[in-house]
């Protein structure tokens, strides 16, 4: 996921490190903040792999900077990771996130892909929750004030997942459409 984000930010220009964080903040939100620890020894790795490359510039305050671009094969990294279906695990709707923030970058039939590979997850995802519901309300284990606020909890997260699911659908309908 931090490998999409890091190529897909650089397809629309160069940028420096520090420049990535703070977009990767602005999309996945400060709770999710990549830290420099991660962010950097991935990007010497995609380095070495010839994704991206460095350059030195100096600024308008003659300060240098170190730039990373990304190369073509870099290019051709990100379209296979934008493309794939998207595993599930705990990444998975952060890996959503960066997809559709890099849907300009991808022809109408890639975004029609993505999106209908989120909307997938997020049907499977609300019906787990209408499943985690339902073993809530005949659960013997947990005395009835923990059950009517995991009631609570579930259904703010059921609609959450509905409101993704209608606004997943409206996309490929508008994408679909034209």
């Amino acid at each position: 996921m931090y490998e999409l984000f890091i190529l897909g930010q650089l397809m629309d220009h160069p940028m420096t490190g520090y420049s990535l964080r703070k977009a990767f903040i602005t999309i996945a939100g400060n709770d999710q903040a990549i830290s420099f620890g991660t962010l950097y020894p991935l990007m010497d790795k995609l380095e070495r792999s010839k994704m991206i490359n460095h350059k030195f510039e100096t600024t308008d305050n003659d300060r240098i900077q170190k730039l990373a671009a990304i190369t073509e094969s870099g290019k051709k990294r990100f379209y296979e990771l934008a493309t794939v279906k998207t595993p599930v695990n705990k990444q998975t709707q952060l890996t959503f996130l960066m997809k559709i923030h890099f849907l300009h970058l991808l022809n109408r039939e890639q975004q029609v892909f993505v999106l209908e590979d989120f909307q997938a997850f997020s049907e499977a995802k609300l019906q787990h929750l209408q499943s985690l519901k339902m073993g809530l309300e005949i659960n013997d284990n947990m005395i009835q004030a923990d059950i009517d606020d995991a009631l609570l909890v579930k259904q703010l997260q059921i609609l959450r997942a509905q409101v993704q699911i209608d606004w997943v659908a409206q996309l490929l309908k508008e994408r679909k459409g034209a």
